[in-house]
């Protein structure tokens, strides 16, 4: 008996993706990161430095941090804060040796 020929089904071609197609997904992630930069330098606050450096006709102190925030801190728990003052104006700036401190109970 000779061989008998099977019929054979057409494979069904798969859909090639457009170049586009792959690049859509990066292409989003890539706008919405230069959006979201874009967006922090337009509505960055301008510290207290920058308004201050352009001040003239004598001494002026900056500070770079405008608040200390600890939160709720246990009783007797020691706390430690460092901030940085600058004279930011166009004559020096003159603080005696002791300054008199003010402690604010409830703070």
């Amino acid at each position: 008996m000779g061989k008998r020929k099977r019929k054979s089904t057409p494979i069904p071609k798969t859909q090639t993706r457009s170049p586009w197609a792959r690049l859509l997904v990066p292409g989003v992630l890539a706008l919405a990161v230069v959006a979201g930069v874009s967006a922090w330098f337009i509505f960055q606050k301008g510290g207290p430095q920058v308004v201050a450096a352009q001040y003239r006709g004598g001494p002026r102190l900056a500070v770079d941090k405008e608040l200390i925030d600890f939160g709720a801190v246990r009783f007797e728990k020691f706390v430690r804060a460092s901030f940085r003052l600058r004279n930011v104006g166009d004559k020096p700036l003159r603080l005696p040796a002791y300054p008199p401190v003010d402690a604010v109970e409830g703070c």
